[in-house]
């Protein structure tokens, strides 16, 4: 089945699905949309005045539009004004976590959930869970058995109920961070309140698409990567779960060199005796490195070393002493260092931004858990369109138009991937829908949102420089906390 126009150059760029030939012909999906109608949304979000009808109760969806309820995720283009509304994680059951929310249709067209990469098919959303470093794609693989609600047609000035399903995260896991396509990302606390129904909550549970950012920083002769260990280990065990596995392999795709060191370093949190946490810390190690040896083969000597609880990067407690589950989840982690005897040289970038006639400027940056949550603008100030042709897209020597990365004092910082196959690459923008209908295109007068989340410098970093893929000037900017 084709992909949409409007995620094509998402599927172009992601190295994990080559093999569904997603770059072909452009085409609408062979199952056509249902259409839904919602009731009005209020006068101020309305482009122009809805026609005087009145929604049959079979064409309403399940839940009444909002826009004041929950959290609101706002577009990434001005060009493209859609919003998640009411944006709400409820735990249903023991095992499942389910993502509701209203996606309401500010433009002037009519448009679907599949035209925006929101279903079954092509699954652009994703939830972080920060503290532990794991990523979390829906339930089921991609095509009829993704856990989503059914793909609809929304008119304009009208909202449509989703209902997105994801296996749950650890049950002192509080919130977590969500990702949609067309949409900025945001931080949405979980609750065990009832969700709301829909067919997505009754589908089979398998095919959990879960496993660990993994983040790379570049300095000199040294690329480090960090791997969270909750999604590596079951509590107070050294076996690697499958998914770790596969992430571990995939850190060959992202290491720039062929000969060297590596290093593995073992960290646990504080829980439990000091003899038994610098234990495991080294069968952890170990355990990595058996599996990383392998991947990136014999020009390389290997090391590992458990530190124990004694190099925490947060504290374990809060500041009145009691336990704080998150910073251990942060503490709880393997390093893998690589040194070689040649420099790692960061990508090229061009400059088609500026021949586009685009501008740029770094809107923020700011911590979350360990993270840094970067956002830059790109607007066109000009009388006609513009191209942008972004990817979500990891390449070896080189930023894509747009693909953001941070340069800081102990080093580069670059997108953290997801080893899950997917159609992205990394935790960013998504794809280049920025206007309806249309893909690498920014309109006349329209501002977009490029954003991606990086491995945090040092606390006592103050402020980074940003570096856009097209854009020959790296940015400063001012870390928030």
């Amino acid at each position: 089945m084709p992909m949409t126009d409007m995620t094509r150059s998402a599927a172009c760029g992601a190295a994990l699905v080559l093999a569904l030939s997603a770059c072909g012909a452009l085409g609408r999906p062979a199952q056509p949309a249902a259409s839904v109608k919602a009731p009005e949304a209020p006068a101020q979000d309305r482009p122009e005045d809805p026609p005087e009808e009145t929604p049959s109760p079979e064409d309403s969806p399940s839940r009444p539009e909002s826009s004041s309820e929950g959290v609101v995720a706002g577009p990434t283009s001005s060009a493209l004004p859609v919003e998640g509304r009411n944006l709400r994680l409820v735990r249903s059951g023991e095992n499942e976590l389910a993502l509701q929310f209203e996606l309401f249709n500010g433009t002037d067209d009519e448009i679907s959930l599949g035209a925006l990469g929101l279903d079954s098919r092509e699954q652009l959303i994703t939830l972080v869970d920060l503290p532990r470093g794991t990523a979390y794609g829906l339930i089921g693989s991609s095509g009829p058995d993704g856990r989503i609600s059914e793909d609809v047609d929304i008119e304009p000035g009208r909202s449509a109920p989703v209902t997105a399903v994801f296996a749950a995260p650890p049950k002192e896991a509080t919130e977590m961070l969500v990702v949609l396509n067309g949409l900025l990302p945001v931080t949405v606390p979980i609750t065990d309140a009832e969700p709301a129904d829909d067919p997505a909550l009754r589908g089979p549970h398998n095919k959990l698409q879960v496993g660990p950012l993994v983040c790379k920083t570049t300095g000199g002769t040294r690329e480090a990567f960090r791997l969270p260990s909750d999604v590596l280990f079951e509590f107070g065990s050294s076996k690697l779960s499958p998914s770790a596995k596969s992430a571990i392999e995939a850190l060959r795709g992202r290491v720039s060199a062929s000969s060297g060191s590596v290093t593995v370093d073992g960290h646990t949190d504080a829980i439990g005796g000091t003899s038994d946490n610098q234990t495991l810390s080294q069968e952890r190690a170990a355990a990595v490195s058996q599996v990383l040896r392998p991947s990136l083969g014999d020009g390389f000597a290997y090391r590992t070393k458990g530190h124990g609880e004694g190099e925490p990067v947060v504290p374990n407690t809060k500041p009145d002493g009691s336990d704080d589950p998150d910073g251990r989840a942060q503490n709880r982690r393997v390093e893998v260092q690589i040194d070689s005897d040649t420099t790692v040289r960061p990508p090229e970038t061009g400059s088609d931004l500026t021949d586009a006639g685009l501008q740029v400027r770094v809107e923020s940056v700011r911590r979350l858990s360990g993270y840094l949550l970067a956002s830059v603008k790109v607007t066109n100030p000009g009388s006609e369109a513009a191209s942008l042709e972004y990817e979500n897209h990891f390449t070896p020597k080189e930023l894509t138009s747009g693909q953001l990365s941070i340069a800081a004092q102990n080093g580069r910082q670059e997108l953290c991937g997801f080893a899950e196959p997917t159609y992205f690459d990394f935790v960013g923008t998504m794809s280049a829908s920025f206007a309806p209908g249309k893909l690498d295109t920014v309109p006349a007068g329209a501002e977009v949102t490029l954003w991606g989340l990086f491995p945090a410098p040092n606390t006592n970093v103050p402020s980074v420089k940003v570096q856009i893929g097209g854009y020959d000037q790296a940015l400063p900017a001012e870390v928030a906390s």
